[in-house]
């Protein structure tokens, strides 16, 4: 009788641990899956969303982008690309995502950043979501950071 009692209590220990660990596992599961993404899906499909978007933040800008070109991202980041995509992985962004991909890089003039020179923003864009971007100066000593 004891000897069936505590088989009992090790079966049910068995589960609870088991319990234990399934919650655990979904818990790594939800923060792996939402770190480095940002909390909402940002359309930037046409114009008028990344210009409202922008607008959002604080940035005038003109209407239409300065330039607009297509580019595909290298499957494997050179150094150089692998810290810009440190900036991005800050905003909740990551490119690396998109290795080998085409993506649509926009730039706009930003007409209200308090600084000397040309202010811009570049934007990327991949199946009509903003994917990252910065605001950075055209100087040659200038700056880059964040969207927001």
């Amino acid at each position: 009788m004891v000897q069936r009692l505590s088989v009992i209590r090790r079966r049910k220990l068995l589960k609870l641990l088991l319990v234990i660990l399934v919650a655990a596992l979904a818990v790594l599961l939800i923060v792996r899956l939402a770190k480095g993404r940002p909390s909402q899906v940002i359309r930037a499909s046409t114009n008028e969303e990344r210009v409202t978007y922008l607008s959002s933040l604080g940035y005038e800008t003109d209407p239409l982008p300065l330039t607009e070109q297509v580019i595909t991202l290298p499957k494997v980041f050179p150094e150089a690309l692998k810290n810009y995509n440190d900036l991005q992985k800050n905003q909740g962004f990551d490119l690396e995502r998109f290795a080998g991909r085409e993506i649509t890089m926009y730039t706009y003039r930003i007409k209200n950043y308090d600084a000397e020179g040309e202010v811009q923003c570049s934007m990327y864009v991949y199946r009509n979501r903003l994917i990252g971007g910065d605001i950075h100066s055209t100087a040659f000593d200038g700056f880059m950071i964040e969207l927001r």
